[in-house]
């Protein structure tokens, strides 16, 4: 079968899929009685960080390898094995599974087995917005315009390889209607974050200047030195003052000494403006409406940079970095690499809108987690 042909498929299928789905999904989740939490990992944290801010009782955290405690800001949790947990609990309780890095269907089926009745992603407490916490990367579509309708098929269309649009496929899959769709051979790799092949083939022929907004401790750096990328120059954009205070202790551990590193304590926008940010959330801060804390913004092309390579990763704000940065990357035609998938604008809005932006770019997707988390969009220019 022709690529053409497969693209075709692929596209008719996500766009019925749409047409076909519920806009009841999902039923509304009763957790006035608390909620188990499965998994003691990076997840697990900010699962136990969410509930508690949002005022979720936490009824215990359990993991079938780990042992110890969770610390949190109001409580310690001792981890369980699911199966310690009395069998009349385990049917009563809702248990949310805060592993992103394996597919949620065999750890749902595997809780089921040992009795636990009511298992849901982590992600889906977050659906719904609260008050004490700015995280949504449980969004759902919804329903879904003509014109929404068109942009997806656009999108379906521009993606350079098969594999972008199968992982395209999938993520909005989720966010539909929460099918989990196998992949076979084009699996959900994490470890490919920023250095897919078609990345690596530009970057190796472009190692000036890396510019990183939302660097957090470097993880980005970090994956890119495994795989032997290295550059001249960091421009590191990380707005959170404990990440950027942590950051600028550890980077001597895995940067070599002779590297120009320049740290950047900004929030980048669209504008430059005045907006309220939510600190002190590691990763997870970011803009949010609800913060009582304002700062300035500033954008991309104001701060006069050069970057052969752009990553961004602003928890929901990367459109605004990019229209921010619209002289900036057209000038210097970086590889771009930045994320959709901390709100509903990833379903087309992001996409279209940066696709439609840089002309002479070949575009990819991937998926990088589960629970529709992890997707990125890269862009190579031609």
């Amino acid at each position: 079968m022709s690529s053409f042909s497969i693209k075709s498929q692929i596209k008719n299928r996500l766009i019925q899929r749409l047409l076909d789905s519920s806009n009841d999904y999902p039923e509304s989740l009763d957790l006035g009685e608390g909620v188990y939490i499965y998994g003691a990992g990076e997840l697990g944290m900010l699962a136990v960080e969410y509930c508690e801010a949002c005022g979720i009782l936490i009824l215990g955290i359990l993991d079938q390898n780990k042992t110890g405690v969770i610390k949190g800001r109001f409580s310690e949790y001792r981890i369980c094995k699911p199966d310690e947990i009395p069998m009349e609990v385990r049917f009563q309780f809702p248990l949310a599974v805060s592993i992103a890095t394996l597919a949620f269907a065999p750890i749902s089926k595997m809780l089921k087995s040992c009795g636990w009745k009511k298992v849901l992603p982590f992600y889906t407490l977050t659906m719904e917005k609260r008050t004490g916490h700015p995280l949504r990367n449980g969004w759902t579509v919804g329903s879904i315009s003509e014109e929404e309708l068109e942009k997806v098929g656009w999108i379906c269309g521009n993606w350079d390889d098969d594999t972008s649009l199968l992982h395209y496929e999938v993520f909005l899959a989720w966010h539909i209607d929460g099918t989990e769709l196998s992949l076979l051979e084009e699996e959900i790799d994490p470890n490919q974050r920023y250095v897919i092949a078609p990345l690596l083939v530009e970057l190796f022929n472009r190692h000036q200047q890396m510019v990183d907004v939302g660097s957090h401790r470097g993880e980005s750096i970090k994956r890119l030195l495994d795989a032997d990328v290295l550059f001249s120059e960091y421009v590191l954009i990380e707005p959170d003052l404990e990440s950027i205070r942590q950051l600028k202790s550890e980077i001597k551990n895995f940067l070599p000494a002779d590297k120009r590193i320049r740290f950047l304590n900004y929030i980048l926008g669209a504008n430059n403006t005045l907006m309220p940010f939510k600190e002190g959330l590691g990763y997870c801060s970011q803009l949010w409406s609800e913060s009582t804390l304002v700062r300035s913004v500033v954008t991309l092309d104001s701060l006069e940079c050069r970057p052969d390579f752009l990553k961004i990763h602003t928890e929901g704000s990367e459109l605004d970095v990019l229209l921010g940065g619209v002289d900036t990357i057209s000038k210097n035609r970086p590889v771009l690499a930045f994320s959709i998938y901390h709100n509903r604008g990833g379903l087309c809005q992001i996409p279209f809108e940066s696709m439609q932006l840089f002309d002479g770019y070949k575009w990819y997707f991937r998926l990088h987690s589960y629970q529709g988390t992890g997707a990125f969009i890269y862009g190579v220019p031609k």
